[in-house]
This record gives C-alpha cells, structure tokens and sequence, in this order.
C-alpha cells in the first residue's frame, strides 16, 4: 500500500472517531418521536423532569446513560441501539488474543458502562495520536 493509500485511511479513521454519547440525544428524540411521545411522556415514565429530557435531546448527556435501559424497554428497543444506533448483529471476525480479552469483558458491561469504556478507549487514541505529532 502506497504512503498516500495509508494516509487517506488515517484520514478516514480520524474523521470517523466520534464521542460515542454524541448521538445519544438524536437518537433518543427520533425513537421518543417514532413512538408518538411527549418529552414529558418520556419524562414521567423515567422519573426525571422534562427539561432534563430536553437536555439530553439536544447533545448534552448528563445523567441520560444510567436511564439507557428504562428507555429502551419504553421504545421498545435493544439498549444498544443507543449506544451504536444499530442492534447487535454477528460477525466473523479475526482477533487477537488481547482483542478477544478486551471484548469478551466489553460485552459483560450494561450500556451505560460501555459508553464510558468507549469514550475512555477514545480518549487513550486522541492522546497518543498528540504524542505521534509531537515526535
């Protein structure tokens, strides 16, 4: 593979590292939405107020991952459709060991603990890709 083959992908992986919590909002307005509910119908069957559900619908989390489960059972859906915005679905992969480690205790997580191992494996690669352009 050519250098400049490898820095379109470098580019491309880059652009596509995202906050895994920063469509939680959107997603839980377009599910809360599609079911035909109020944020206050929202805000009533979770125990929290409505300006909360307004809070977290325009991008900012607050405590919306502990409440992950209620809301998926309330819409209907799996809880990783909040985190991923896709049900989980199988697929062949090949892995290391150390992968295979890391993942066998990923899925052991609820979501709530798997926003916060991702944003923390996102933060460990921000770091190191600092360190990388510094050298």
């Amino acid at each position: 593979m050519s250098d400049q083959s490898e820095d379109h992908i470098n580019d491309t992986e880059e652009r596509d590292i995202a906050s895994p919590g920063a469509d939680l909002g959107q997603r839980m307005k377009i599910l809360r939405k599609a079911a035909g509910l109020t944020q206050q119908q929202v805000a009533d069957a979770l125990g929290v107020s409505r300006p909360a559900i307004a809070f977290w619908e325009t991008g900012r989390e607050g405590s919306a991952r502990k409440h992950i489960p209620k809301l998926a059972a309330l819409f209907g859906v799996e809880p990783e459709i909040f985190l991923t915005g896709y049900v989980q679905e199988d697929i062949a992969l090949t892995v290391t060991p150390d992968e295979y480690d890391i993942l066998r205790l990923y899925r052991m997580l609820d979501p709530s603990r798997k926003v916060s191992a991702q944003k923390w494996i996102e933060r460990q690669v921000r770091m190191w890709r600092k360190s990388e352009e510094s050298l």
